[in-house]
């Protein structure tokens, strides 16, 4: 499952269509039908924040979960990448929704709901983080195409924030052999990343979780 550039204002179109009563509705079921904790025990190591590194606006669970569905988005090339962690996209996005604080809480939301979401909802049993590759596959075939308007909506806010953190990185670009920049210099500028926030020592450790 492989995606291509995007610009700036579609990954905000996209993510502000899952900014509406339903579906804030949607992740507050998921919310109370499920006992789901905010960090990253028995989530695998390569999708686990860095650990000299706290999200920012990210839970480590959200930062996990995205991470996944950065990987089954991109392909096998640039997935090994991203397991690698010479890419780093949940850190990208987790930046750039920083800068843009009307979707912060609607990204955690849908990332709750894809991580915690089982049958009817979602094609899945267990967490997304907790499935193998073709599984987590299935899962986002199946939503892309959801008779469900808002998971629809939440395939494709997801897709578009994923894409940009992911083709803005030279490194992608020097493994897919594109010149590139992929996106326009704005992008690019917006994509900086913010000050680390170090676990250890007396750096700013405190964000907002989901």
């Amino acid at each position: 499952m492989n995606a291509g550039p995007l610009s700036q204002e579609a990954v905000e179109k996209a993510l502000t269509a899952l900014h509406r009563r339903g579906f804030l509705q949607l992740a507050g079921a998921v919310a109370a039908t499920t006992l789901f904790p905010s960090g990253c025990g028995a989530v695998p190591s390569e999708l686990v924040p860095p650990s000299e590194r706290v999200p920012f606006v990210l839970s480590e669970r959200g930062y996990a979960t995205f991470q996944a569905f950065s990987m089954s988005l991109v392909g096998p090339a640039l997935a090994r990448e991203i397991r690698t962690r010479a890419l780093d996209p949940a850190s990208a996005a987790d930046a750039w929704v920083a800068r843009q604080p009307a979707l912060a809480r609607t990204l955690g939301q849908g990332l709750v709901v894809l991580e915690w979401g089982v049958w009817p909802l979602l094609a899945k049993w267990r967490p997304f983080t907790a499935l193998g590759d073709a599984e987590r596959e299935r899962v986002l075939a199946r939503l892309a195409v959801s008779r469900i308007e808002l998971l629809r909506d939440l395939y494709r806010g997801l897709k578009s924030l994923a894409t940009l953190a992911v083709y803005t990185d030279p490194a992608a670009r020097r493994v897919l052999g594109h010149p590139g920049p992929f996106v326009a210099e704005g992008i690019a500028l917006a994509m900086q990343p913010l000050p680390v926030r170090s676990r250890v020592g007396g750096g700013d450790a405190s964000g907002s979780h989901e």
